[in-house]
C-alpha cells in the first residue's frame, strides 16, 4: 500500500512523501528497549568555507604542529589527529554535517548525543540549537555534558571558588531555561539531563590545574539549580580523583581512565546503590581505544591505549553487558583530537559503527541489521555533489535537495533499499 503524506518533516523543510507501508514500517531503531545509549559529541569543529577559520582541528602547541591550512603527502589536511574523518574535516555547523551524523547514529540503533558544552557565551552553545532541530526532526536525542573547568576560566576570570559555584548555577539554569523543554532534549524520570566531565581535583584554589568542583559544591548549585528546575543529573568517576560525589548525583558514569580493578570497583559501587534505592539503574560507559598523539596529549607527551583491531572495544563491551547496565554511554562519535572516536574514518573506514550496531542490538535485545549504516554517507555525499553540480541554478538546487529529503524520509521509515534506490536514480539523473 502506498500512502502519501504531504506534511511530512525531513532534513530542513516539509516536503511530499510517498512511503510504502507494507515494506518496512518502523526501522528497529524506533523500537522501545527500556534501554538507552548516548554518545559524546563535539560540536566545536570550524572550517574557512562555513565559519571562516579553522578551529579544533589544528595543534600549534608544544610537540608536533599540525595546521590543516597544509596539506600532508597523501593529500589530506594536516589536521591534529590520528585519524582522519571520512568526509575530511567538517564545521559542525553545516546542516548536512549534522543530517550526516544524526541519521549514522539512528542507523548504529544509538538513540543520542551527550555534547561537550562550554558555557553560555561558548561556540559550542551557538552551534547547539541546530542540532537540536536535526534531532527532533529525526526522533534523536540530546543531552549537556557540561564541563566544570568552563565555570572557573575561559569566559570567566574567577578569584573565589564561590564565584565559579555561583557561574555554574547561572549555566545550569540557562541550559535548562533554553533548551530543556526543547523536544529533542533527553529526559529521564521526566527530568531534563545534565552530566558534568571534571579532570581535575579541587582544591581551595582556583588555579588552572584546581578547576573542579568538591562534592559539597556541586550539592550546593544543584540545590540552587532546583529551586527552579528539575533535573537529573550524572557526575563521572575517575581513578585518579580523591574526591567522590556518589552521593550528590542521581548517577555516576566512569570515564576513558576507569579500567580494570578500578572499573571493577566502579560496578560494585554502582550495583550497590541501585540495590539500596539510591539510583534507579545501572549506569556505565564503553569506549574504543585512546591516542592523543595529534594534540602531544594537550602538550604533555601522547598517551594511547591500543584498539586492538576493535577487541578493545568489544571487551569494554562485553563488561557492560555482564553487569546488566540500562544506561550506557560510549566515548565519544568524534573526539579526534584524543582519538576515541566511532565516527567512520579513512583508517578504520564503518567498522567501529558497524560494532556499535551489533552490541547496541545485543545490549536492547533486537535483531542487527548493518545493512543501512553506510546509506548516511551516501546520503551526505549526494547533498554535496547536488550543491558543486548546480551551484548556479538555485531552482535545480532546491529540486534535487527535495528529492534528497524525501529519500531520508524513507530512511528514517526504515525503508533502506527504496532509499538507496531512489538515490541511485537522482545520482544517476
Amino acid at each position: 500500500m502506498l500512502v502519501v503524506l504531504g506534511w511530512a518533516l525531513t532534513g530542513c523543510q516539509v516536503v511530499e512523501r510517498v512511503v510504502d507501508t507494507e515494506e518496512r514500517p518502523s526501522p528497529s531503531w524506533r523500537h522501545d528497549s527500556g534501554r538507552l545509549v548516548m554518545v559524546h559529541y563535539f560540536n566545536w569543529f570550524e572550517t574557512p568555507d562555513v565559519r571562516g577559520s579553522w578551529r579544533h582541528w589544528e595543534w600549534l602547541g608544544n610537540g608536533p604542529r599540525h595546521d590543516p591550512r597544509n596539506l600532508r603527502d597523501d593529500g589530506h589536511r594536516d589536521i591534529a589527529s590520528v585519524y582522519y574523518p571520512l568526509i575530511g574535516p567538517y564545521d559542525a555547523s553545516d546542516r548536512d554535517v549534522i543530517e550526516y551524523h544524526v541519521l549514522s547514529a539512528l542507523a548504529a540503533k544509538i538513540d543520542g548525543f551527550f555534547v561537550d558544552w562550554y558555557g553560555i557565551h561558548s561556540d559550542e552553545e551557538r552551534a547547539l540549537p541546530a542540532l537540536l532541530d536535526m534531532a527532533a526532526r529525526c526522533g534523536f536525542k540530546v543531552g549537556i555534558c557540561f564541563e566544570d573547568k568552563t565555570m572557573f576560566g575561559y569566559s570567566y576570570n574567577v578569584r573565589h571558588r564561590h564565584e565559579a559555584v555561583s557561574n555554574a548555577v547561572e549555566n545550569l539554569n540557562y541550559i535548562l531555561d533554553k533548551h530543556a523543554a526543547h523536544p529533542a532534549y533527553l529526559h529521564l524520570d521526566g527530568k531534563p539531563v545534565v552530566i558534568t566531565f571534571s579532570w581535575s581535583e579541587p582544591m581551595d584554589s582556583v588555579r588552572r590545574h584546581a578547576y573542579g568542583f568538591f562534592a559539597h559544591e556541586w550539592a550546593e548549585i544543584l540545590d540552587r539549580v532546583r529551586e527552579k528546575h528539575d533535573i537529573y543529573f550524572m557526575h563521572d568517576y575517575h581513578s585518579h580523583l580523591k574526591e567522590q560525589y556518589w552521593d550528590i548525583a542521581d548517577n555516576m558514569y566512569p570515564w576513558l581512565d576507569v579500567n580494570g580493578e578500578s572499573l571493577e570497583r566502579f560496578y560494585a559501587e554502582e550495583r550497590r546503590r541501585v540495590a539500596a534505592g539510591q539510583y534507579d539503574r545501572m549506569s556505565s560507559l564503553v569506549y574504543p581505544g585512546f591516542d592523543n598523539h595529534g594534540v602531544w596529549g594537550w602538550g604533555e607527551g601522547p598517551f594511547v591505549t591500543p584498539r586492538e583491531d576493535g577487541d578493545f572495544y568489544r571487551r569494554s563491551w562485553e563488561m557492560a553487558l555482564s553487569n546488566d547496565v540500562r544506561l550506557l554511554q560510549i566515548a565519544t562519535w568524534n573526539d579526534f583530537a584524543e582519538g576515541a572516536t566511532i565516527e567512520p574514518t579513512v583508517e578504520y573506514g564503518f567498522q567501529y559503527l558497524e560494532l556499535t550496531e551489533a552490541y547496541v542490538a545485543r545490549f536492547k535485545g533486537l535483531e542487527s541489521d548493518s545493512a543501512s549504516l553506510r546509506l548516511p554517507y551516501e546520503i551526505y555525499r549526494a547533498r554535496k555533489a547536488v550543491r558543486r553540480w548546480a551551484a548556479d541554478d538555485p531552482e535545480e538546487v532546491a529540486r534535487l535537495s527535495a528529492e534528497i529529503d524525501a529519500i531520508v524520509d524513507l530512511f528514517q521509515a526504515g525503508q533502506v533499499e527504496s532509499a538507496r534506490a531512489r538515490l541511485t536514480r537522482v545520482i544517476k539523473n
